[in-house]
């Protein structure tokens, strides 16, 4: 709505939830009396970076294509998750988890469907984000193992927001007040979307995370056509059928659904 609405970047809805974000967790911080200092930051620089990269790219990617394709194809981050692993962090695959690969890929371009003599530039970004959002993952997963939650989520918001700042000069140079509310409520809803998914994953296993996760797909399907009139066809509707369900095998689940009904 901001994009649309005003001359403002997508970008400026990433600046504002990494600012909100910083300053909420500046104050939980402070309130709870917690340290500042991270064990290992070259983990945390690594993960702020790319996560900031990739919702840089991925507000980018909603002002050229529809609100469904740039979630489908953001959430397509396992497959990068998958090829990067082995090579960066040394991981073993299994050898089911390529056919998993292979059909996202086939999933990815039913919903993006290229002709290649017009690319849609915003498909192209919310496949860079993918990208920036899997390596931003394995880093993650790094900075988990030396420092808490609270410690990672502050410097990812900060140094985001760093990141942001020069991109977003302009528009917050001359704001446009009538998209103001728009802005505040993306912000909050971000900041609200990395607390919950930070809490939810206490209470569930991976495979069922990644299920719920693969679930924003769907939800973001249903609002861009209720309130963006987004067009909707078949081919979008199987595409996005074939990444969900590649998404859940490639999170283990039907395995462990076999498992225990064997």
């Amino acid at each position: 709505m901001v994009t649309m609405n005003s001359s403002m970047s997508g970008m400026v809805n990433s600046f504002s939830r990494f600012l909100l974000g910083t300053i909420v967790m500046f104050i939980y911080i402070v309130i709870t009396k917690k340290s500042f200092k991270p064990n290992r930051f070259k983990h945390i620089f690594i993960r702020s970076a790319f996560n900031s990269i990739s919702i840089m790219l991925f507000s980018l990617g909603f002002q050229y294509t529809t609100i469904t394709n740039a979630n489908m194809l953001q959430m397509t981050y396992p497959v990068f998750v998958l090829i990067l692993a082995p090579i960066i962090y040394k991981d073993k695959i299994k050898k089911s988890s390529y056919l998993y690969l292979g059909t996202i890929m086939l999933g990815c371009y039913l919903v993006a469907f290229p002709d290649f003599s017009s690319v849609n530039i915003g498909d192209v970004y919310s496949i860079l984000s993918s990208i920036a959002a899997a390596i931003s993952i394995l880093s993650l997963k790094e900075a988990g193992k030396y420092d808490e939650s609270h410690i990672i989520i502050f410097y990812v918001m900060l140094l985001a927001t760093i990141i942001n700042l020069p991109f977003v000069i302009k528009d917050l140079a001359m704001p446009d007040t009538k998209v103001l509310l728009d802005i505040i409520l993306s912000a909050v809803t971000g900041v609200l979307g990395q607390v919950f998914i930070t809490m939810g994953y206490k209470y569930v296993d991976n495979a069922t995370g990644a299920i719920v996760s693969a679930s924003r797909i769907l939800i973001a399907a249903i609002l861009g056509i209720v309130l963006f009139s987004d067009p909707l066809n078949s081919r979008v509707v199987f595409g996005g059928i074939v990444i969900i369900l590649a998404l859940i095998g490639i999170s283990g689940y039907f395995d462990r659904y076999k498992k225990t009904n064997v």
